[in-house]
């Protein structure tokens, strides 16, 4: 029920720019504003980054009043990380695991968290078997893209269909 209605879009590919796994939040605009002003066009949605690879991080982008005294009410997007040794805290970031050390690692230790169970991975092959279905019927055809870029015009079409955007990283 709690996800009842909210839309997942998922973007996947061989040779693109870079290999980079993120999952992007982006938060419901309000219904309403409680200031008076004329840039409501402009105004971005709030988003939660959480960056798997290559680099873990963890960033929220709120809109936020541009500094000043103005009478004009003019918001900015303004990115928080929650990173490691960003923002003045001066930690130092944990030594950076590389490829599969971490999975070996939990697996020597008896760590099975970040492992899937039988039925997750049987779950995620049925979603997987019935687009390859789909292939093969000849009801949807795959989407080509020139390699070195963020995927087909489609792609970038159906999020535009649907008033949204792809994360703003990847321009």
């Amino acid at each position: 029920w709690r996800w009842a209605g909210v839309p997942f879009f998922m973007r996947t590919g061989k040779r693109l720019p870079e290999k980079r796994t993120e999952i992007v939040i982006q938060f419901k605009p309000l219904p309403h504003s409680i200031f008076d002003r004329d840039d409501r066009g402009e105004v971005q949605a709030n988003r939660m980054v959480i960056e798997l690879q290559p680099e873990e991080d963890i960033s929220l982008t709120v809109m936020n009043k541009k500094p000043g005294l103005d009478q004009r009410m003019q918001l900015q997007p303004i990115k928080m990380s929650l990173s490691w040794g960003v923002g003045g805290r001066g930690d130092t970031p944990p030594r950076r695991r590389i490829a599969y050390e971490r999975l070996l690692l939990d697996a020597l230790h008896g760590d099975s968290t970040l492992f899937v169970r039988r039925d997750e991975a049987e779950a995620a092959w049925k979603w997987v078997d019935e687009v390859s279905e789909a292939w093969a019927d000849g009801d949807v055809k795959p989407q080509e893209y020139v390699a070195g870029t963020w995927g087909p015009d489609a792609s970038d079409m159906l999020m535009a269909r649907t008033g949204r955007e792809w994360n703003s990283s990847d321009a």
